[in-house]
């Protein structure tokens, strides 16, 4: 008598969640990314100060940056001063009341840091300050 051996059906892989799963991982990456700021900071060494008013980061305040050769940065990339002018211009234009960080290195020469400033006021621009070495900050 010959004995008949049953097969064992053979498991069946759903491949619909793998792709589910993949797909959404894909999504998640994808937005992570677009969240990511861009680093608006230049490579500079702020002055110390003792009276620094200490403020919350802000995430939609402007950046103007002057390293210690003078050349000024806008949002981290390098413009000219008449580009800069242009841009407080606009800024000025549709928010006057738009926060503004200035960050200069140390040795940068005074009168560069005024004339930012003086276009600053120029364009009704206020709400300026301007950033100072901060231990907590800086050892990033």
């Amino acid at each position: 008598m010959r004995l008949r051996s049953r097969r064992q059906p053979e498991p069946d892989v759903s491949m619909g969640p793998l792709i589910d799963c993949v797909f959404l991982l894909l999504i998640f990456f994808l937005v992570a990314t677009m969240y990511k700021k861009k680093d608006r900071d230049i490579d500079i060494v702020p002055p110390e100060s003792s009276s620094a008013v200490k403020l919350p980061p802000d995430d939609d305040q402007l950046v103007i940056g002057i390293n210690e050769a003078g050349e000024v940065f806008w949002q981290g990339d390098p413009v000219s001063r008449t580009h800069l002018h242009a841009e407080l211009a606009e800024i000025a234009g549709a928010h006057p009341d738009q926060r503004i960080r200035l960050d200069a290195h140390y040795e940068t020469p005074f009168e560069i840091v005024v004339e930012v400033l003086d276009s600053c006021k120029f364009r009704g621009l206020a709400n300026v300050g301007i950033r100072t070495y901060d231990d907590r900050y800086n050892a990033r």
